[in-house]
């Protein structure tokens, strides 16, 4: 297909001798003749710099815009010290090289052999179809004549058009899809659409060379594709990379691009299906069979099968070359963050261990290629698999704003002189770019994409795009709105989110406000806020993480703390989407207040919390004191301004009571004669009082209230830490060693294939756990029960049954029992301790294990206390906590010796249940709940990590015991 002409082509640097400079501008003549016409030739001796200077200055300087160097070779110019040092500048910057031989008599054996292996040789002065070229010469204005082969150049021009990168270089609309539309909207563009990718040649150029520069070193090879969610990495890779490498087919063999999505090998677009398509397209014959056996076997059977792709791939080469290596496989992993979802990963720690089998050494030889989201970057480079291996980072950062014109332009370009023309109006460009502008976002490429979409869709018929028409879709806003429809019909897939829309539109409301959008108080208009992704309410998130996939809110690192962080993709989402604008007019108010407190807040705390800096009182302090009835907005409070609220309404409160003083003085001797009565009457609540004043509170005053941790400390903490919030005493536990449990994901429940399995235990599901919380180490001990006992409301009279206090489990403990000492340590400590939920509990004891048990899928020997577990406790009686080795979040007897009380109702099965990790306590018998974990006199099978058993709430056992879980409020 021949190439438009006025669009911006290659760029192409010539190398010559100042010898052969007849040859030069015959050679720039034909080059301009067939469209290259952005060309880089310095044959003006009159300039006063040495040529190889001025050559190596502009070729650094123009580094990202060079797309090939044609060398023209003769005897001067190998002769000439710098025409060598122009070749290698241009090897050390993995240009594509070009040799034109343009001197009879010179064979390959004349070059540089370090060279020839990598050049593309043609000879344009063999043969006898030479062509003659009239030139004038620079300043002289000689003219001269110069013949070249008609072969050669008909060969120089087939390996240029294979060299281009432009968009203007590739078909398009494709034969097999002739009214493919040029505006893809938020879909990636594929390799059908390189002829209408625009905008970022420069990285292509970039990145084409920086693989060269892989093929050419020693492996292994990894280059990893980073940018921000939005950025459009995926089209960079599909619709950019892909088809120039698929044209270079000297130096790359790019394979079918694989998308692990939950296979990795076996998945629609995993490493199977890639290998079936490069196969395929090799015109090679092989069963799918044979590969699957090839991949199980790992990169030692599968090698010999790639390297059958390598000796059949078409190199390329022009007539005249040298043999050159052969060609490097790319193999290309897209979105690269699906290899870190839970889902899959049984094909995905295969994968990643054969795919770096496959780089660790040539043979042949593989660049593994990805793109991966900036925010899950840090876990490709932690993967165990590529531990030691050397990754090669390219940062695609936002499209430069002086691009979006040619991304509006270019695709239309593409149409002219077709029946399916399109104009567009510049006022339309010019308003488009206006708005995008006006957002400052770095998602705007995504946003753009969609609305030229929509724009496409609804009016190309017309034959012209107007700024009307834009007008009439709401601007950005129609565009918008269609994108939130999109989230709702992929919500449908979701169990976990709700089915009516109502209920959906409260769950994305409190995920948006106040966390991503709320109102400047000096402008009254909307602005976006960035928030930690662990800020957004946890059932909120999948709805969130729809709105991503949508590009409606992007993703990114934060750089100074590492943490994930959210925002919306453009400002223009708050100020056009109708229903997030009505969110906001209607909480508009209290945005506003809660911006004053935190104003007033900072001013108190830096006026060493003066009185005289509470500015909030009667109305205003009331209306403050309203936000906390909004727990969404409420939680943007830091501590500083709950205790500024708390500061004011204390001084509002003093105020009020010194009016009422005096009248209360009157009342005094009534209230007292009242008071007798009512102690008389009250007689077990004043016992207790007395109890608590005279025992309790002493006790609780010296050994817990000093021990419990402060904001500061709590926020410090990490996965794996641990703490006590009470006294440690030797030879007695006061209360219980807490572990910080990691924020996490997993399979909750089994298959029907499990061993054991049981249908309370299905179906199968995926929880998330979306905030750190905290765990006993060990089930709550006879200790720490009769510290409650001793101390507070715990009932006396609980029975060991004769095995021992201290260090032993507290058993024969009750539902309300358990809850009475979780009570009684969360008022002492005044922290949130309770039990924990039942996915709480089966996450925990799991520790990332997939296996039966959490050390395998084998009971073993002396894991664990049960009736078969080979212990000295067997069946008999319980072991003394920590008796036996922690699971991987070093919890201890998670499984085996005692069950233990979780929050949750008993529900027959896992239909409607929470996929948050909160406990499940709507509906179902919740006159019976769930115990978790089996016993000392229990078979394996009850061991099982899934497994899952109801009993009375009421019921006493020495079977029975429990453990204690705090939220967290720092990791």
């Amino acid at each position: 297909m021949s190439r438009p002409r006025g669009a911006a082509l290659s760029r192409i640097f010539l190398s010559h001798s100042s010898a052969d400079n007849a040859h030069t501008i015959a050679l720039r003549d034909w080059l301009v003749s067939q469209g290259w016409s952005d060309l880089f030739v310095d044959v003006d001796p009159e300039r006063g710099i040495v040529a190889g200077e001025r050559w190596e200055r502009a070729l650094n300087e123009a580094a990202s815009r060079c797309e090939a160097v044609l060398v023209l070779v003769s005897k001067a110019w190998i002769g000439s010290r710098w025409c060598m040092n122009e070749l290698n500048l241009a090897r050390r910057l993995n240009k594509r090289l070009f040799g034109v031989i343009i001197e009879d008599g010179i064979s390959v054996d004349d070059l540089p052999p370090d060279v020839t292996g990598t050049w593309q040789l043609v000879n344009l002065a063999a043969g006898r179809d030479h062509s003659q070229f009239r030139v004038t010469m620079p300043v002289t204005g000689e003219e001269l004549h110069v013949t070249f082969s008609q072969e050669g150049l008909r060969r120089l021009k087939i390996g240029l058009d294979r060299a281009g990168l432009h968009a203007s270089f590739f078909r398009w609309p494709p034969e097999n899809d002739p009214a493919r539309p040029p505006y893809r909207g938020l879909r990636p563009l594929e390799a059908d659409d390189a002829g209408i990718f625009f905008g970022r040649e420069a990285p292509i150029i970039k990145a084409i060379d920086q693989l060269r520069g892989l093929r050419d070193g020693a492996p292994p090879r990894m280059f990893v594709i980073i940018g921000a969610s939005g950025a459009g990495k995926s089209s960079f890779l599909r619709a950019g990379l892909y088809p120039r490498l698929m044209r270079d087919t000297r130096h790359f063999l790019p394979l079918p691009i694989i998308r692990p999505e939950r296979a990795a090998l076996t998945g629609e677009g995993g490493l199977l299906r890639a290998l079936e398509g490069a196969f395929t397209a090799a015109n090679l014959t092989i069963v799918r069979a044979e590969l699957r056996k090839a991949v199980q076997g790992g990169a030692a059977a599968l090698k010999p099968l790639l390297d059958t792709l390598v000796e059949t791939a078409k190199h390329g080469e022009i007539e005249g070359e040298a043999a050159s290596k052969p060609p490097t496989i790319i193999l290309s992993i897209d979105q690269g963050e699906e290899l870190f979802l839970t889902e899959g990963q049984d094909e995905v720690q295969p994968f990643l261990t054969l795919l770096r089998d496959l780089i660790l050494e040539d043979a042949p030889a593989i660049i593994a290629l990805f793109t991966i989201r900036s925010d899950n970057y840090e876990r490709l480079q932690e993967a165990k698999a590529f531990d030691g291996i050397q990754q090669t980072p390219f940062n695609l950062g936002p499209m430069p704003k002086g691009s979006y014109a040619e991304v509006i332009r270019g695709p239309l370009r593409r149409l002219e002189g077709t029946a399916r023309a399109l104009r567009i109006e510049d006022r339309l460009i010019d308003e488009l770019l206006e708005d995008l502008e006006a957002g400052g976002a770095k998602d705007s490429l995504p946003l753009l994409a969609f609305t030229l979409e929509r724009l496409y869709e609804e009016y190309h018929a017309a034959g012209q795009l107007k700024l009307e028409h834009y007008e009439q879709l709401g601007r950005v806003q129609g565009a918008i709105e269609a994108a939130v429809e999109r989230t709702f019909r992929a919500a449908d897939a979701d169990p976990g989110i709700p089915r009516d829309r109502q209920s959906r539109l409260a769950l994305l409301r409190r995920g948006l406000i106040p966390w991503l959008a709320g109102i400047d108080p000096e402008t009254g208009a909307p602005r976006r806020r960035v928030a930690r992704l662990s800020e957004i309410p946890a059932e909120a998130r999948p709805l969130a993480d729809l709105l991503v996939d949508q590009r409606l809110l992007s993703t990114d690192v934060a750089r100074d703390t590492g943490e994930k962080t959210i925002e919306p993709a453009h400002e223009a989402l708050l100020r056009q989407w109708g229903m997030l604008k009505g969110w906001l007019t209607e909480d508009a108010g209290l945005l506003t207040v809660m911006d004053g407190v935190k104003r007033a807040s900072r001013d108190w705390a830096a006026n060493r919390k003066d009185r005289g800096w509470l500015i909030h009182t009667t109305d205003r302090l009331a209306a403050a004191e309203r936000l906390l009835e909004r727990r969404d907005i409420a939680s943007l409070l830091e501590p500083t301004d709950r205790e500024y609220l708390e500061a004011s309404r204390k001084a509002e409160t003093a105020a009020r009571a010194r009016k009422r003083r005096a009248q209360s003085l009157v009342y005094l001797l009534l209230l007292g004669v009242i008071g007798g009565l009512v102690a008389w009457i009250n007689q077990g609540y004043i016992l207790e009082q007395w109890r608590w004043w005279s025992t309790a509170r002493p006790f609780v005053a010296a050994n817990m209230w000093p021990y419990a941790l402060d904001p500061a400390a709590e926020r410090a903490l990490k996965p794996g830490n641990s703490f006590r919030e009470c006294v440690s005493a030797p030879g007695r536990d006061y209360c219980p060693q807490m572990v910080v449990i990691p924020a996490g994901s997993f399979s909750m429940g089994s298959s029907a294939l499990d061993p054991g399995n049981q249908p309370s235990e299905r179906p199968r599901h995926q929880v998330t756990i979306a905030k750190a919380f905290a765990v006993s180490k060990y089930p709550v001990t006879f200790d720490e029960w009769d510290s409650c006992v001793d101390y507070g409301e715990c009932p006396r009279g609980i029975t060991d049954s004769g095995w021992g206090r201290a260090s032993q489990p507290a058993i024969n403990v009750t539902w309300e029992d358990a809850q009475r000492y979780v009570a009684w340590l969360a008022r002492t400590t005044g922290k949130p301790y309770r039990l924990l939920s039942e996915a709480e509990y089966e996450y925990a004891a799991r520790a990332g294990a997939t296996t039966l048990y959490p050390w395998g899928d084998e009971i073993g020997v002396n894991n664990a206390n049960c009736k078969g577990c080979g212990s000295q406790w067997d069946d008999t009686q319980t072991a003394p906590v920590g008796s036996f080795a922690p699971n991987a979040f070093g919890l201890f007897d998670m499984v085996g010796n005692i069950w233990q009380w979780v929050e949750d109702c008993v529900h027959e099965n896992y239909d409607g249940a929470p996929t948050d990790g909160s406990a499940w306590i709507d509906g179902g018998d919740c006159k019976n709940r769930i115990v978790r974990g089996g016993s000392w006199n229990n078979t394996p099978v009850n061991l099982r990590a899934a497994n899952r058993v109801g009993t009375s709430r009421g019921f006493r056992d020495n079977l029975l015991g429990f453990r204690i879980a705090r939220t967290l409020t720092g990791p």
